[in-house]
């Protein structure tokens, strides 16, 4: 291990000490056994946990693209390591080694493409520079599969050609060209990616404000609790700022996205000077520049995982193609109110008795409509007889109007004519 860290610490005087090393197809020093080994093993760890996630939070599109790029990695460190034995036949080793770990970060990007879309949904169509959010699914998962087809043409390439240095030129710009298309297709994502950024941080506080997006100190003041009413409301229980896992999530996507880019930049470049460059024949630059900023980027986006940010495994957010005018759905609880408001408003429809029809038929319709209703008999005495009052009483109801009173009236029948009772008749 000391060894390792010494060879690690000085680049430059290793590569020279095994400068003269002929059947080694990496131009310089062979890959270093111990480094590449635990590589392997860190990403086959890796490769657990997001399976595990994968089930558990029922991501399946990001579970997957990550299982896929784990798995990559893990071939390609074992490859280098096998390659650190000196003799024999390694050009499997270097073609597995070199089309693994070059593809992998195609599956990780495909994982984050995603998510941009999974954001807008939650913040709101509104903070969409495209026209609708699955829109960022077809444009990036597109230019990750041609990305993916030209890289792995050119390592098929490299792969039949391999003990051909004039014949492999060919596959090496194929290469190149794939890994050119990745980078262009990465920067157009961070260019959509920190808009959107801007739009939900910067121009919403500039808006609730009314002040410039230019007044940094005012709006660093506003907090984020402060303005999430600005966004779609269907979602405000993913964006509660007491959940870490999501509090953080938008900064662990630019992380990852950021080192990723950094990884793509420094391989286009390295492959760009050919198989016998200076980057390519120097293993500092490969450990510092591409094994750790995918290492770092798979363990952010497994701390982070969407999963858990999303709340994954109890809610399910459908990218949508509806543009940025939708309309979104009203609260679960407005609806609510407004669904009871509605019953109650057709109930009382229903029930509220039909003009007409006389103070009899008035009567007894109330009754059976108004199941609550208090009903007593009154017998009063006046100068022409003993009557029978029939009084309706609705305890609901404080002020009746003209017509509602009608139902109330007095109903008068002589006691002589079989001494009716209303309250005990039937029609």
């Amino acid at each position: 291990m000391s060894q390792t860290i010494r060879d690690i610490a000085s680049p430059v005087i290793a590569a020279a000490a095994a400068a003269t090393t002929t059947d080694s197809y990496y131009s310089g020093p062979l890959p270093k056994l111990g480094f590449n080994s635990a590589m392997a093993g860190i990403f086959f760890a890796f490769l657990l946990y997001h399976t595990w996630a994968c089930v558990y939070t029922k991501q399946w599109w990001f579970g997957g693209s990550f299982m896929c790029a784990c798995i990559l990695e893990v071939l390609g460190y074992i490859g280098r390591a096998l390659s650190h034995q000196h003799g024999g036949d390694q050009s499997d080793y270097y073609v597995l080694q070199m089309v693994c770990l070059t593809i992998a970060p195609v599956f990780s990007m495909a994982g984050i493409y995603f998510q941009l879309a999974k954001l807008i949904e939650i913040y709101g169509h509104q903070f969409a520079l495209l026209p609708n959010p699955l829109m960022y699914s077809y444009i990036f998962v597109a230019c990750d599969i041609v990305s993916l087809a030209i890289q792995a043409a050119g390592g098929a390439m490299d792969a039949s050609t391999i003990n051909d240095s004039t014949a492999s030129e060919t596959g090496s710009h194929i290469f190149v060209a794939g890994l050119a298309v990745q980078t262009a297709s990465m920067s157009a994502f961070l260019y959509l990616f920190f808009d959107f950024l801007f739009k939900i941080f910067v121009k919403t506080r500039a808006e609730y404000l009314g002040v410039s997006v230019w007044k940094w100190g005012a709006l660093w003041k506003v907090k984020q609790s402060e303005i999430d009413h600005l966004y779609r409301p269907k979602y405000a229980m993913i964006r509660d700022g007491k959940r870490w896992t999501f509090r953080y999530f938008i900064l662990a996507i630019t992380a990852a996205t950021v080192f990723i880019y950094i990884r793509c930049i420094y391989r286009l470049c390295e492959l760009a000077e050919g198989w016998t460059g200076y980057l390519i024949s120097h293993e500092w630059f490969f450990i510092a520049l591409d094994a750790l900023m995918v290492s770092f980027a798979t363990l952010i986006l497994s701390i982070w995982h969407p999963g858990f940010a999303i709340m994954g495994r109890h809610l399910f957010i459908p990218v949508t193609a509806q543009g940025r005018n939708h309309i979104d759905d009203a609260d679960p609880e407005s609806i609510h109110s407004t669904s009871e408001s509605n019953d109650l408003n057709n109930t009382e429809e229903k029930t509220e008795p039909k003009r007409g029809g006389g103070v009899l038929s008035s009567v007894f319709r109330r009754k059976k409509q108004k199941d609550s209703e208090d009903v007593t008999t009154i017998p009063i005495e006046q100068d022409d007889g003993l009557f029978t009052r029939n009084l309706y009483e609705d305890s609901n109801e404080n002020n009746e109007d003209d017509d509602d009173r009608e139902s109330h009236e007095l109903q008068q029948q002589p006691r002589n004519s079989s001494n009716l009772n209303f309250n005990n008749a039937t029609l």
